[in-house]
């Protein structure tokens, strides 16, 4: 690594933060926002829990967790063309709704990316515990594996975001194509009993648990709204981010809807019951009986890059609003300074990581299950996500009431689309916080996960009316079009 020496100054002497750099493509953006779900970790468990709640239609929900989305992403990208600050949420809800409840944004979404990566970290140190043992090694503990991780994944995000969009993208393509095979045998093969449609029944879909499908779909489209934070890392920002994230949730949305109704069809009338009975074997099983069990043993195994894939995903994610916070004087400037040969966010990078590891290193000595952790964690994290995603799209709708007329736009990007995306995410967000326990897991600690969300948002309140206060100056700067 290099010397700290090597670094710009963080903030000039105009009051304008050194911008980070890259060439990422449109191709590199959209595998590097895929990895944050993981195709093959959702693939092995998650899309189990999606039929276990909806059934055998539970290809609807993603069909119209998709569709919501696309809607979400209309007004997003609509804003993203006249934001040109890579702050996403931070700087979108900033400029729609005010400084102060942008800040408060900000550091949701920084605490909301961050304890995802810690949960996804217990996953993995737990991952590679069960994976030594399946193949005869000797038992170690979880956070030895998860420390393993924390390194490669520390060292990647010391170095400008290319390196990591590089190794993201080779790991997806192996992600993919492990998925496509599974699928493939399947559809050849014609499942339990034939190929046909009735999982897309949408009436049969009404009468069951709907919301908890939709909730239990829209977790694993996490991520792709973080194309925005990387505006000054791709090549052409205002063809690249809307590109991307379209691309996004497309990719997303047809290879998850596919490869569920694949599973379904994979156990026939009976897929609920086996999704009841062993959500987390399920893919095992059917990997089994219509692959092979090299298949599943070599999937089983590509786990390891998978999670790494997405922990890697995540610690950008988290990095960048770290950056964004500390570039507008609401953290300390030090943190965004910019390297001066990677171009890289190298010490918000770090920060992240020192705070990740005291975090996971807190379970750790408390002897905590790691599973537990990373049900809590992920879902403290993805119910602050839904709550940004609920307040940026009403935030675009009052940013284009106040500026629609000077842009340009038309009415379905500056008010439809969005005020459906704000009802639809708002509904969700209300059902998530109201049934917690099917986000986290079922734990008498819940109540303080969720306080724990709540005293984030206030502490972004309090920092921005004390900034006002005695740094006028540092509070116009918050979340705006000028640093």
């Amino acid at each position: 690594m290099e010397s700290p020496s090597t670094t710009q100054t963080p903030v000039s002497g105009d009051g304008s933060a050194s911008r980070l750099s890259g060439q990422m493509s449109t191709t590199q953006l959209v595998l590097s926002v895929l990895a944050f779900s993981s195709p093959l970790t959702c693939l092995a468990g998650y899309f189990s829990l999606t039929i276990m709640a909806s059934g055998n239609t539970a290809p609807v929900a993603f069909v119209l967790v998709t569709a919501v989305l696309l809607i979400f992403s209309v007004g997003y990208m609509a804003m993203t063309k006249h934001m040109p600050r890579p702050g996403a949420f931070y700087a979108y809800i900033s400029e729609g709704l005010g400084r102060h409840v942008g800040l408060a944004a900000a550091f949701l979404a920084t605490l909301s990316y961050s304890v995802i990566g810690m949960g996804v970290y217990c996953f993995a140190g737990l991952t590679v515990t069960d994976l030594i043992a399946k193949w005869g090694g000797p038992v170690i503990p979880w956070w030895l594996g998860a420390l393993a991780f924390w390194v490669i994944v520390g060292i990647l995000g010391y170095f400008n975001v290319d390196v990591s969009a590089k190794v993201l993208m080779w790991v997806m393509f192996v992600e993919v194509t492990i998925v496509m095979i599974f699928n493939v045998a399947i559809v050849g093969q014609g499942g339990e009993s034939g190929l046909h449609l009735q999982p897309f029944n949408v009436f049969d879909f009404a009468g069951g648990e709907v919301w908890v499908g939709l909730l239990f779909a829209m977790l694993v489209f996490i991520g792709f709204e973080a194309t925005a934070l990387y505006r000054d890392e791709v090549r052409d920002p205002n063809r690249t981010i809307p590109r991307a994230t379209y691309l996004a949730v497309l990719f997303i949305g047809i290879l998850y809807t596919v490869t569920v109704w694949v599973m379904v069809t994979a156990f026939g009338s009976d897929a609920q019951n086996v999704a009841t009975g062993d959500a987390a074997g399920m893919f095992g099983i059917a990997a089994d009986r219509y692959v092979g069990v090299w298949f599943s043993n070599v999937a089983t195994t590509l786990v390891i890059t998978a999670v790494l894939a997405s922990i890697l995903s995540i610690h950008n994610a988290s990095t960048r609003y770290l950056f964004n916070l500390s570039a507008d004087g609401a953290l300390p400037t030090a943190l965004s300074a910019v390297h001066g040969r990677h171009r890289s966010p190298y010490r918000a990078s770090m920060a992240i990581s020192a705070l990740v590891l005291v975090g996971v290193g807190l379970f750790a000595v408390a002897g905590s299950d790691p599973s537990m952790a990373y049900a809590q964690l992920a879902g403290l994290g993805n119910a602050g996500v839904f709550i940004l995603m609920a307040l940026v799209s009403v935030a675009v709708v009052a940013w284009f009431r106040r500026n629609g007329k000077d842009t340009g736009e038309g009415a379905w990007a500056t008010l439809v689309a969005p005020t459906i995306s704000a009802v639809a995410m708002t509904a969700l967000v209300t059902f998530a916080l109201a049934n917690f326990e099917l986000v986290a897991g079922e734990s008498d600690s819940n109540s303080i996960l969720l306080a724990v969300l709540g005293a984030a948002f206030v502490a972004g309140l309090v920092t921005a009316a004390v900034m006002k206060a005695k740094r006028p100056a540092d509070f116009e700067r918050l979340g705006g079009q000028d640093r």
